[in-house]
């Protein structure tokens, strides 16, 4: 039987892998790799990537890509939480109060950033 610990952190690491998947669905579905001749693998040291309108969205799929979130240690899992919020902020121009999909998901990432302490 696992201490109290333990369970909190699987309880949160399962939760913020939970979040994750709409962020990789919403960048797979999003980002245009058709023209890229580099075939969607972000690479730092080329020019064409860091100057890419779908670099910084390349960039974190490629870190994220894999839905085996499962064994990845929770301060990863909140590194990308927070790579795809701010990625999620640069790219919506809804107004306040917007209830679509993607706006629900930011709030429900923001507040588990917010109370988690993170």
């Amino acid at each position: 039987m696992g201490t109290p610990t333990s369970q909190n952190t699987r309880t949160l690491t399962a939760y913020v892998a939970s979040l994750l998947e709409y962020p990789r669905w919403m960048i797979e579905r999003d980002v245009d790799f058709t023209d890229c001749s580099h075939g969607g693998k972000y690479d730092c040291d080329v020019a064409a990537c860091v100057i890419c309108r779908f670099g910084s969205a390349c960039l974190w799929l490629n870190r994220h890509r894999t839905p085996s979130t499962m064994g990845a240690p929770l301060d990863e899992l909140i590194g990308a939480l927070r790579g795809a919020v701010h990625y999620t902020q640069s790219t919506i121009t809804h107004e306040h109060g917007c209830h679509c999909e993607m706006c629900a998901w930011l709030r429900d990432a923001r507040r588990f950033l917010k109370h988690g302490a993170f």
